[in-house]
């Protein structure tokens, strides 16, 4: 007589979440829960990036007078301030991990967004927006990014692709939602729907599901069991131990903070002035708003294929090739005059984009690995975001005395091009521990 068919046991979804589902073992990796926190997360700090700040700039200019120079200054002083703050947090990420990190500023961001719809003054809005800017970038965005990045390692470009999806996400619906805002009801309503974002993600899911790293929770990176002698010298290969000290006497350290400082100096900057750019060339607030969503949703697929082609070819090599083919979409913004063009600026550039921006989260923890990944990629955000305040600035500048964007925008181009040499020359250096000796073929 056949056996009884063995019933399944019934799914705990509260236990699922809390606590990770493992083929074959009924349990969910907690990392995954990690990820979609960060997933969350950098949704909701999307609210003080640039891309957000250019669907308020045209009402900004028009209820105040402001420049474009004037309202990427909030953009530039919000940038310096979260570079000097970086090293900081990136101790108390180290230290502590990322639930307060993400949750404290989300609530002082929600603040400031009520408070930014009662707006009348200039220094009002400097003191406001860039204080709020400062905290996303540095304290956010960090936070998300470490602490995935403390909970895999394998498998970590692919965890962190889709932990940073929440950012394209974001960039493809928020400005979308404030631009339709605006229209309605006034800017003042957009800051205050730019509020109830922070408070539905930033706040909750980050206070009860954060945990700083699997061995905390008595488990080890990418759900693994508990690795033999052998395997954990493999893992070395993948995981290097530096210290700060000692990234500081390499040149790829140097080398990839230049490329960073670039390749966000130009990303700061399209991010602002790509819709007053697509307004000047005869598209509405609302239909260069949806240009920047379609750029995001095909930043997110780029971002998401990157997460796993750098499982196989490393972070710095898939960064090259995006820096190199973004350039030409910064031509494609230029040549925009139509909004089938554009378009077709939003699919090529949001591509590389995408793919651009989730090796920059990957890249730190690929040279230096998790020891103390908080306090490196940290210390050189001062640097960083001193050029990614400057971008949205100089080129507000440069616009208000030359007229146009092709002089800014070529800028723009080769500095992509020489963030690309730069990793090209930013070899893998020897981890400082001899059981992690680089990796054949790594080059």
């Amino acid at each position: 007589m056949p056996a009884a068919p063995r019933r399944s046991r019934p799914v705990d979804v509260r236990a699922a979440i809390l606590g990770g589902w493992l083929p074959g073992s009924g349990r969910w990796f907690y990392g995954w829960t990690i990820v979609g926190v960060a997933f969350l997360a950098t949704f909701a700090h999307v609210g003080y990036l640039n891309s957000v700040l250019g669907i308020f700039q045209p009402a900004l200019h028009e209820e105040f007078g402001w420049s474009r120079a004037e309202v990427a200054g909030a953009l530039t002083l919000g940038s310096l301030a979260g570079g000097l703050l970086s090293p900081l947090f990136g101790v108390v990420l180290d230290r502590y991990g990322a639930r307060w990190l993400i949750a404290g500023p989300a609530i002082l961001l929600a603040v400031g967004c009520l408070l930014l719809a009662e707006l009348r003054e200039l220094w009002q809005f400097y003191l406001l927006f860039a204080t709020g800017r400062a905290l996303a970038i540095s304290a956010m965005m960090a936070a998300a990014v470490v602490a995935v990045s403390n909970w895999f390692i394998r498998r970590r470009p692919l965890a962190i692709a889709i932990g940073t999806l929440g950012m394209r996400f974001g960039n493809a619906t928020v400005p979308l939602i404030v631009a339709i805002v605006i229209a309605a009801r006034g800017w003042p309503d957009g800051f205050r729907a730019l509020a109830v974002v922070f408070l539905l993600f930033g706040i909750v899911p980050a206070l009860l599901l954060m945990r700083r790293r699997p061995e905390d929770m008595g488990l080890h990176p990418d759900g693994d069991p508990p690795p033999t002698p052998e395997q954990r010298r493999a893992a070395a290969l993948l995981d290097p131990s530096w210290t700060l000290r000692a990234a500081l006497r390499t040149r790829a350290y140097w080398l990839v903070g230049l490329a960073f400082a670039l390749a966000i100096f130009g990303n700061g900057a399209i991010n602002f002035h790509q819709i007053p750019h697509l307004v000047d060339r005869g598209l509405t607030t609302t239909s260069a708003a949806l240009i920047l969503t379609v750029m995001s949703i095909t930043g997110a697929a780029g971002g998401l294929a990157s997460g796993i082609v750098a499982t196989r070819v490393r972070a710095r090599w898939t960064m090259v090739g995006a820096l190199i083919l973004q350039s030409s979409g910064v031509l494609l913004l230029l040549a925009v005059d139509s909004f089938a063009m554009a378009l077709l600026y939003a699919v090529w550039y949001g591509w590389f984009f995408g793919v651009m921006v989730t090796q920059l989260q990957v890249i730190y923890a690929e040279y230096f690995g998790r020891l103390q990944l908080g306090v490196i990629r940290g210390s050189f955000q001062p640097v960083a975001l001193g050029f990614n305040a400057a971008g949205p600035l100089a080129l507000g500048v440069w616009f208000d005395r030359a007229g146009g964007y092709e002089g800014p925008f070529t800028l723009i181009i080769a500095f992509f091009l020489i963030a690309a040499l730069a990793l090209s020359a930013a070899r893998y250096p020897t981890p400082p521990e001899p059981a992690g000796r680089q990796r054949p073929g790594s080059e």
